[in-house]
């Protein structure tokens, strides 16, 4: 694998300054309904999606990996990172920066383990910053909880649908029963989350 540590950091860097742009106007609502006023707090909750969400997801992959004995480091894709902010200044966004390569290790066992990991971080992240909404509903606060969360959860969902290349696929390969399992779990919290809004009053 001809990567080094000074490409994948600075790959990570554009991805990271590219996707809190991206999500700053998907959470905004596209760039033709820009509010300046809001845009800070648009802004910095954009940057913890993009962290949690995003980073700390593909930080995950590469740590397990490393851990199986795999040579791991983050690469990006120019085409994804430019279709996000794309997509992004019409109010959606697809999201597809780059991915942890790896090589070193091709039994399924291995690639399940590494697959899990960032759904699972994604899973956790959101979990917590939902309950911790839940507490905290209102106001400024509230609102960047709630955001964290639910793009969280909704990544979680997303990447591990079985279909390749997302890691669900890879989960499912090796091991069905966990992958049910992580799955529904991924499913609830999306389905209590949508509801999150109507329950507490706003």
């Amino acid at each position: 694998m001809m990567y080094s540590k000074y490409n994948e950091k600075n790959d990570i860097l554009i991805a990271v300054v590219v996707l809190t742009l991206a999500f700053t106007l998907l959470i905004n609502g596209g760039l033709f309904k820009i509010n300046p006023s809001l845009l800070p707090i648009y802004a910095i909750t954009a940057f913890s999606v993009t962290v949690t969400a995003f980073l700390l997801h593909e930080l995950a992959h590469r740590t397990v990996a490393r851990r199986l004995g795999a040579i791991a480091y983050f690469k990006l894709w120019k085409t994804g990172i430019l279709l996000a902010l794309f997509t992004s200044l019409f109010g959606f966004i697809f999201a597809a920066p780059g991915a942890v390569e790896f090589a070193g290790l091709y039994d399924s066992k291995s690639e399940g383990k590494i697959a899990i990991a960032g759904p699972l971080t994604n899973i956790f992240f959101g979990g917590i910053f939902l309950t911790i909404h839940i507490f905290l509903n209102s106001g400024t606060v509230g609102f960047m909880l709630y955001y964290i969360a639910i793009l969280n959860l909704w990544f979680a969902l997303f990447n591990l649908l079985p279909v390749p290349p997302l890691d669900g696929s890879k989960v499912f390969y090796w091991n069905s029963k966990i992958f049910a399992a992580i799955f529904i779990i991924a499913i609830i919290l999306n389905f209590v989350d949508s509801f999150i809004p109507s329950l507490l009053g706003f």
